[in-house]
């Protein structure tokens, strides 16, 4: 069975359907999700700055699965069988002719929650049994990929983001495995497409390898960096992570399936500069 997890910080009503959970993620008082990333082992406390990826630790901790995926409480996938039942309500969230709308989306479509909650339920077991089904074809399913800038990774980090924490990164990778140095760097500035908001579905054994591999990685780097003054910047580990999970499924050639996806709040255009990919100067 898959069991995919919805991560959340803030209540949500998901359809009760097989293998679909809610994720409540951080150290809130109130509970109000099937799941709740303090309990047992737990980084819950590292939430501020390292966003979803607490939720995967927990997982990675607590639970086991024959297969294993996460979404946001606003981002989905959107298997076959759920995107033929929504191909109506669907809109893309950028308009290549006139250049209008949010362009980081673009590989991505809107939809209302209302109408991808009510046909979730309509899919019921099939919605998990789409992914285990996609898994007999790939190592792991993903976002369509965006077209990164020119300066791949590193250029677009270093526009949205401070550099520092990014080039610390690189330096860990090096320390890390020495062997890694250089195809490290090649592949953070010269890939030319990115799978965006650390969304996935994979086998167990493969998600338990990557946390093998990013968790170290995030620990050590806790240890290195000081966190920005921006509150928004704070979250660096989960806009480092991003990258990270690129960088691992290439190094370690895993066959990729990528499917459409969703996000069910609208973000506006003069908002884009907040969603991690522009940082105003």
């Amino acid at each position: 069975m898959t069991n995919i997890y919805c991560v959340t910080h803030k209540p949500i009503e998901l359809p009760a359907i097989p293998g679909l959970h809610a994720l409540q993620v951080g150290d809130l008082e109130q509970s109000f999700a099937d799941y709740r990333d303090n309990d047992a082992c737990s980084i819950a406390d590292k939430n501020p700055t390292w966003s979803e990826n607490t939720g995967f630790y927990w997982v990675w901790k607590n639970r086991r699965a024959e297969s294993v995926g996460f979404c946001h409480y606003r981002r989905f996938l959107l298997p076959e069988l759920l995107k033929e039942r929504l191909q109506d309500q669907l809109e893309s969230p950028y308009d290549e002719s006139s250049g209008k709308g949010m362009r980081n989306y673009a590989s991505g479509f809107r939809v209302a929650q209302a109408a991808l909650f009510d046909e979730l339920a309509r899919c019921g077991d099939a919605y998990q049994q789409a992914f285990g089904g996609l898994l007999e074809q790939a190592d792991i399913i993903l976002p369509k990929a965006n077209q990164l800038p020119p300066g791949g990774f590193l250029g677009q980090y270093t526009v949205a983001h401070p550099a520092w924490p990014f080039f610390e990164m690189l330096a860990l990778l090096s320390k890390q495995d020495n062997r890694l140095a250089r195809s490290a760097y090649e592949f953070f500035a010269f890939h030319k497409t990115a799978h965006w908001n650390n969304l996935f579905v994979t086998r167990w054994e493969l998600f338990d390898r990557y946390c093998d591999f990013l968790f170290p990685l995030l620990f050590e780097l806790e240890k290195k960096i000081s966190l920005p003054a921006d509150p928004y910047q704070q979250r660096v580990f989960a806009f480092l992570s991003e990258r990270l999970l690129n960088f691992w499924i290439w190094k370690e050639n895993l066959t990729t399936l990528e499917i459409d996806w969703c996000m069910t709040e609208a973000i506006d255009e003069g908002s884009e500069a907040h969603q991690r990919k522009t940082r105003k100067k």
